[in-house]
């Protein structure tokens, strides 16, 4: 499809760099839209976006009934459960906290797993644990100077375990179906679950958006999310597990530099302290040579982009 042989490192760092660039738009879309209506149109756009890819890549798709089973709930945590607390989180929070918070997917992942799939944790998991909840408190309790933490980091904790739930129920599917048509579908039945918004929500808004707003949910929804996982897995094919967990960080390094530049926020020690912390632990964790790891990654990658 594409020639990525020459210059994979080159297009990895440009894709990775505009998903990093996502949590940015949402979290300044947020200073003029309400955290609801935004997510109730994203997601939406988004669905829309990946199903025409699906059905472009793959024509129709018909899933089993257990596999809808399985959708149903990842479309559950991974889009509804999700994108609200996300919304709702980026509001009362800062998009530098999100980002780090968010980082500690994988390891929320490779837990949960152990949880739910019985899969085996060696000691190399322990430590990463152990790393990355260290990072998290530097975040959270502001470098433990103080014990006691935003509405909005909560919600964003709760966002990524969400999510990291839905990348383990991707992982049952594995094997089953592409990663595309998972993703595609999962988006489907959530954007139909965020149907009852409207009833809970006033969506005249909607209504009243500018030219420019338009033009920010376009790009985060369909550009950054739906295009963005594509040219991430491309990326995942030719790197390996190995090389492309290297650049989930600078998703987070780009969204961290993204939220002081565009967003005025401040970048503090202990977020610096806690992005290291987070990514020494993911290392940790993640980085051994077992052929399965390469799918794993690529089921994680799904939401990666769709914060």
């Amino acid at each position: 499809m594409f020639s990525f042989q020459k210059h994979t490192y080159l297009y990895a760092t440009i894709i990775t760099i505009l998903m990093g660039h996502n949590m940015l738009l949402v979290k300044s879309l947020l200073y003029t839209v309400e955290p609801l209506v935004l997510t109730f149109v994203r997601m939406t756009l988004t669905a829309l976006a990946l199903l025409a890819i699906c059905y472009f890549v793959y024509g129709v798709v018909k899933p089993t009934m257990e596999q809808w089973k399985l959708l149903t709930l990842i479309g559950f945590f991974g889009v509804f459960v999700h994108q609200i607390t996300l919304a709702i989180g980026l509001e009362t929070s800062h998009a530098t906290n999100g980002a780090l918070i968010l980082g500690l997917n994988p390891i929320a992942t490779t837990l949960l797993g152990a949880l739910l799939l019985k899969e085996t944790l060696f000691r190399r998991h322990y430590i990463g644990v152990i790393l990355s909840f260290i990072g998290i408190c530097f975040i959270v309790f502001r470098g433990f100077s103080s014990f006691s933490f935003s509405s909005g980091d909560i919600l964003l904790f709760f966002s990524m375990l969400a999510q990291a739930l839905s990348f383990v129920y991707t992982r049952k599917l594995s094997g089953q179906m592409e990663i595309i048509p998972v993703t595609a579908y999962s988006y489907l039945v959530g954007a139909g679950m965020l149907l009852v918004l409207p009833f809970v929500q006033d969506m005249t808004s909607i209504f009243t958006f500018s030219a420019f707003i338009w033009v920010k949910i376009l790009l985060a929804s369909v550009v950054l999310t739906a295009f963005g996982f594509i040219g991430f897995n491309l990326c995942i094919q030719r790197l390996g597990a190995g090389g492309a967990s290297i650049f989930l960080n600078v998703i987070t390094v780009t969204a961290l530099i993204g939220a002081v530049i565009y967003l005025g926020e401040e970048l503090l020690i202990q977020h610096i302290f806690g992005f290291l912390f987070i990514s020494v632990g993911i290392w940790v964790a993640t980085h051994h040579k077992d052929p399965a790891v390469k799918t794993d990654l690529q089921n994680r990658s799904h939401s990666v982009s769709s914060s």
